[in-house]
Formats: structure tokens, sequence, C-alpha cells
């Protein structure tokens, strides 16, 4: 009897830890492919899974825990099944998954299951989401036409990368084709993804279609500092020019025509004088 119970001790400790050795598949090792993925961009994911139970293992399923990460599977679902893994050997599995577009640049870590014959074990990899940061100077308007004019130029900052712009700083360079007349250097902050800011500078050109020297300094989400130097053409004309295209307005005739009639009518009002001068001796 004592002989029985001590088997069938033995065998419920063997079913129990059957499953556990059975279980002792992980992932080894894993690749992507690009190695970092931009939001709406795609990877392909390598997973190197090892048996090191010492049984083989039978339809392992590998499962890719999207439900908390802004990624979803592409071309196929998030499982997939291994028909089996011997002990002490390795299996790959490949996935591929996409970043959502409004995926914010962090490092992501994803949960992948493993269950086999009852028995499952979770581990992590992780995916890079990183934007690059992009900052494009545009002319938004501008009031000065000829030289020598003063007047405020209005320049446009877009953020047309797949990162937010934070901290920008700008400064409009000292130049001789142009006199700064207002503060040259400003703050603008943040600017998100597709959208703008715009600043005034006042300057007096001193030559034809000058170039401003703009200095940009910002930060990306990742911390990383962006120094870029940017030149925008500025459309000025001589006076000559601006006249002959109409964008100076004509010098009214009223006052010469005015000052012409002032004239005869003071010369018409001394002869008279002097002849009425005259006409009394």
């Amino acid at each position: 009897m004592k002989t029985v119970t001590k088997l069938l001790s033995i065998l419920l400790l063997a079913i129990m830890v059957l499953p556990l050795v059975q279980a002792q598949v992980a992932v080894n090792s894993f690749s992507l492919y690009p190695q970092k993925v931009v939001p709406g961009g795609q990877t392909s994911i390598d997973l190197t899974l090892e048996n090191v139970g010492d049984v083989t293992v039978e339809n392992v399923l590998v499962t890719m825990d999207l439900s908390q990460v802004p990624f979803v599977p592409v071309e196929s679902s998030n499982e997939k099944i291994i028909e089996k893994i011997k002990h002490d050997d390795t299996e790959k599995v490949n996935f591929k998954v996409k970043a959502l577009p409004d995926a914010k640049p962090s490092v992501y870590k994803i949960p992948v299951v493993i269950s086999a014959d009852g028995a499952s074990k979770t581990s992590l990899i992780s995916i890079e989401v990183a934007a690059t940061a992009h900052l494009d100077l545009l002319l938004d308007k501008s009031e000065v036409v000829k030289i020598n004019d003063h007047g405020k130029v209005t320049l446009k900052f877009v953020n047309d990368g797949l990162a937010q712009v934070k901290n920008l700083k700008i400064t409009l360079q000292e130049s001789p084709l142009y006199d700064i007349t207002s503060p040259n250097v400003l703050y603008i902050g943040e600017v998100d993804m597709g959208d703008f800011e715009t600043e005034d500078f006042t300057i007096i050109p001193k030559a034809k279609d000058p170039i401003l020297s703009v200095n940009v300094e910002y930060r990306d989400d990742a911390n990383n500092l962006f120094k870029e130097s940017k030149l925008i053409k500025i459309p000025v004309y001589t006076e000559d020019e601006a006249k002959q295209l109409g964008l100076v307005p004509p010098k009214s005739m009223l006052y010469p025509i005015l000052g012409v009639l002032v004239v005869v009518v003071l010369v018409f009002i001394y002869f008279r004088r002097k002849k009425k001068k005259k006409n009394a001796l």
C-alpha cells in the first residue's frame, strides 16, 4: 500500500511538473528591420525561440500582445503556431507590425506570450518609435516694397516633420543687405506637427531682393537639439521698378497745380496793385 501511494505521489508530481518543464520555451533573441519605426511605418520582427526544457514541445502558440501599445499587425495576425521545438533547439517566427500614425516617439515594451501544453510564459521585447523633427521657413507677407522702405516682414515657421518642435528660438542675423529695427531674437516655444507659427521682424532693405539669414534652434520629443541656418529672400524693388510694376502709387498732380495757381494769383495781385499805384500817381 505504501508503495502504491508513493508511486501515485511520484506520478502526480510528474504530471504537475511536466507542463512547467515543457513551458520552458522563451524568446532567446529578436531583431527588427528597420530597427526604428516612424509613425505610420512598418517593421519586421524576427523572434528566435529556444526550448531549454528536456522534452520536445509541440504546438507552441506565440502571441504578441499589442493591446497596450500603438501598433497593429500587418499581413497576418498577432499569433503564430510552431509545430514543434526540440529540446535544446531553436525556432524562428516572424511578425510584421505597423505603428499607428499618431504614435508618440518612445520605446514601447511588447509582451510576447508563449503557450504550450496548458502552460505559458511571457517575455518582453521593445520597439522604438522615432520621428524626425523638421522645421521649414516660409515668407508669409511683407510690407516692404522698395529699397529703404521701413516695414514688417512676417515669417512663417512650419513644422512639417513627424515630431513636435519644442523650445523654438529664432534669431535674425545682421547683414549689410538690411537694417533691423525690431528685436532680432524671438522665442516661440512649441510648434505641433502639421502646425505653424508666425513672427514679425521690422527691417529696412538696403538692396534689391535681400536674403534674410535666420538661425533656428529647437528640440524634438527625445530632447535632441537642432541648430539650423535658414535663408529666405524678400522681394524688394528699386524706385523705378516699383513704379513700373504699379507697386508705388503715382504722385498726385493736385499740389503742383495748386502751387502754380497760387503763384499765378500772387503775380496777378502784385501787378494789379502796382498798376493801381501807378494810376494813383
